[in-house]
């Protein structure tokens, strides 16, 4: 996947340079989120897309559109139904008669005729890719009879379509807070890029490269802590347990406030700052810092977020410096009634290039 994800990349650095040439600050969610859509709509379904630059390209169209209403309407069903789960049958057929997002169907096709067409080419050109991975314990296409380990037609499509929602939004998300903090913290920025000159010099960041880049790595995890993609997780209680006081019962639906936890002063001294160094030097329990989840339903995209948030700034801030302006939000508000991580307005961000900020 690494030689797709650097063309992304060199494509994300040459737009954020074009728009400084122009004058423009830097719509950082826009440009960052034609990255991510161009790195999952490849790694997960082999489809090679440049949303960077073709916008009217059929899946980056659907699959936009699809995006927008799910975030626009999906969060509030969502919420409303793990608040009060005896709704859940009528949320249900709200959903399938009334609140249908734009674009699904036409996604949905999508995914299907991909399918289709892998199906048809049977062993030859198999692709490395998510879908392909899907594919191999589709319940017709699998030798084993034992339903934990196969899936069926429609479990294929429901996880396809949460793959990619998760992998565009999430990865785009960070990309975009992390921006704004370096931005707002010049120290922090100018670290990161001693260590890529330090660890890498001029090398390609490939996978076995990033592994050195421990600041950097430290830097997008203090990130992922102040503004993690996702309020909440939950989970089900698989046996009586008391915590504290308070007995959750076997069975109990139990929602974790991932961002409430990981700005808990007992857990991350000082918590609203951004200190990239309490990550760098180890000291931070495993457990508290919840971005991803913890223990076997940890986020399946886990590594390939990281990879693409680490070989992105790489690319960029070798090229790039991003710069604090007074009109920049010294803090940012968030929209209410969404379990995603939204600012209530555009960041727009100025970046200047890199030899020009050296000399100036």
């Amino acid at each position: 996947m690494e030689h797709y994800i650097q063309r992304c990349c060199i494509q994300l650095t040459n737009n954020i340079e074009e728009a400084i040439r122009r004058g423009e600050k830097i719509d950082v969610k826009r440009v960052c989120g034609g990255y991510t859509m161009d790195v999952i709509a490849g790694t997960a379904f082999g489809v090679e897309v440049n949303s960077q630059k073709d916008l009217d390209h059929p899946f980056v169209r659907d699959a936009g559109t699809f995006l927008t209403d799910i975030l626009s309407q999906g969060d509030f069903l969502l919420l409303l139904s793990k608040a009060i789960p005896v709704l859940v049958p009528f949320i249900n057929f709200l959903v399938r008669h009334f609140f249908q997002p734009r674009g699904y169907k036409s996604f949905i096709r999508n995914v299907e005729r991909i399918k289709e067409e892998r199906q048809l080419e049977e062993n030859r050109n198999k692709k490395p890719d998510f879908l392909q991975l899907m594919l191999s314990c589709e319940e017709n296409q699998s030798p084993n009879k034992d339903r934990m380990n196969v899936l069926s037609s429609v479990e294929l499509i429901a996880q396809a379509s949460v793959f990619f929602i998760a992998g565009y939004e999430s990865t785009a998300s960070t990309l975009q807070f992390m921006a704004y903090l370096l931005a707002l913290h010049p120290e922090v920025q100018e670290k990161i890029v001693r260590e890529i000159k330090d660890r890498l010099g001029d090398e390609i960041p490939d996978h076995d490269g990033i592994l050195k880049l421990k600041y950097l790595d430290s830097a997008i995890h203090e990130t992922l802590r102040l503004y993690p993609p996702f309020y909440f997780t939950d989970r089900m209680a698989s046996e009586e347990v008391t915590i504290k006081g308070v007995t959750i019962p076997k069975g109990a639906g139990v929602m974790i406030p991932i961002a409430n936890v990981m700005r808990d002063p007992e857990y991350f001294p000082d918590p609203d700052n951004f200190i990239p160094e309490r990550f760098y030097e180890g000291s931070v329990d495993p457990i508290s810092f919840l971005a991803f989840g913890f223990g076997p339903r940890l986020c399946l995209g886990m590594r390939l977020s990281l990879l693409e948030v680490k070989m992105a700034m790489v690319h960029v801030l070798r090229r790039v410096k991003f710069v604090k302006t007074d009109d920049l939000q010294e803090s940012l508000k968030m929209k209410p009634g969404y379990d995603l991580t939204i600012p209530d307005r555009v960041i727009a961000i100025k970046a200047v290039m890199r030899d020009i900020a050296a000399t100036g």
